[in-house]
């Protein structure tokens, strides 16, 4: 039976996959006298950059105290991203990698890293699409089970997380934008190299199968998995006290 590794050489030769493209989108922003702050920067071992070595400063947040220990940071605050402790206009730009599908109160926090944002700073986002199979599967299952199948693909149960999927589609996050003081500079869906069905080299294939499928034709776009945004500060919203997202 062919194996999972001669399934990507034959299939994925050259493969710019969804994590170099998300650091591409960053490092276009970068500046030796820039601030970058990593929203939901957690334990920085899963996805690790040298982003701190490009500006003047690397700065970093979460809820999860593994923040402090985060090598890629030059400064960790542990900390609610709907309530951070900088003040108004401090970085140029601020980047979240899978961290939007676990938000509880999206346009809350899209508020609060405007705040924190200089004008015309970038929010670049990855996060899942919520149209996806994967994305689909986890939100009609418990928090368990993905547990249970990311250890079997290798991932440590302290890096698995509740999902929402409140801000994951395109539709929502335009929406949700523009009420929070930004507009959509780009939006990309990409899907690449099925790395969830690794599990059996048949599973694989289907999950080749289909993204063939979904990059073949544009009007099957809103089915790939990876969501990558960038959206541009033009404004300083209004806060409605009656708008609880």
């Amino acid at each position: 039976m062919t194996s999972i590794a001669e399934l990507d050489r034959r299939f994925y030769p050259d493969l710019i996959d969804e994590h170099v493209r998300f650091d591409q989108m960053i490092r276009q922003h970068l500046r030796p006298d820039a601030a970058a702050l990593d929203a939901g920067a957690g334990r920085g071992v899963a996805f690790p950059y040298d982003h701190g070595r490009h500006v003047a400063r690397m700065a970093g947040a979460d809820l999860d105290p593994a923040v402090l220990e985060n090598p890629n940071l030059s400064e960790a605050v542990i900390a609610d991203l709907a309530d951070l402790p900088y003040g108004d206009g401090e970085f140029d730009v601020v980047f979240s990698k899978f961290v939007f599908e676990h938000l509880h109160r999206p346009i809350a926090v899209m508020r609060e890293l405007r705040r924190v944002m200089k004008p015309a700073a970038h929010l670049l986002i990855h996060t899942p699409n919520r149209w996806h199979y994967v994305t689909l599967a986890a939100a009609l299952t418990p928090t368990r089970v993905h547990v249970w199948y990311r250890e079997k693909l290798g991932w440590p149960e302290a890096d698995t997380f509740p999902t929402q999927y409140r801000v994951n589609d395109p539709k929502t996050i335009h929406a949700f934008a523009r009420k929070s003081g930004f507009r959509v500079r780009s939006l990309e869906l990409l899907e690449t190299r099925p790395s969830y069905l690794a599990l059996h080299p048949w599973a694989y294939r289907v999950g080749i199968a289909y993204e063939r499928l979904v990059n073949r034709f544009d009007a099957l776009a809103r089915f790939r998995v990876n969501l990558l945004v960038d959206l541009e500060a033009v404004e300083r919203p209004g806060v409605s006290p009656t708008e609880t997202p």
